[in-house]
């Protein structure tokens, strides 16, 4: 699990196992301060085969994410066309 903050939201993404054999990435998005709820945001399109690869499918969704809206939802860097 990785985590960082990016301006007022605490970030952290996570590989879960959805079935014996497949393994996803999540992302948890939380505003800093009060008592605010974590979010969860399922990265669509994204299941590995085993826990490695997932892991490290995980760390460069982790470093492709450049913000977060003020709902929590993270923001990924586009490629430029």
């Amino acid at each position: 699990m990785t985590t960082r903050t990016i301006g007022d939201f605490r970030v952290r993404c996570t590989v879960v196992q959805e079935t014996p054999r497949r393994y996803a990435v999540q992302i948890f998005t939380r505003k800093v301060g009060g008592n605010a709820p974590e979010k969860c945001w399922d990265v669509p399109g994204l299941a590995f085969n085993n826990l490695a690869a997932a892991e490290q499918g995980s760390l460069q969704v982790f470093q492709r994410i450049n913000g977060v809206r003020f709902n929590g939802e993270p923001e990924f860097a586009h490629a430029s066309a």
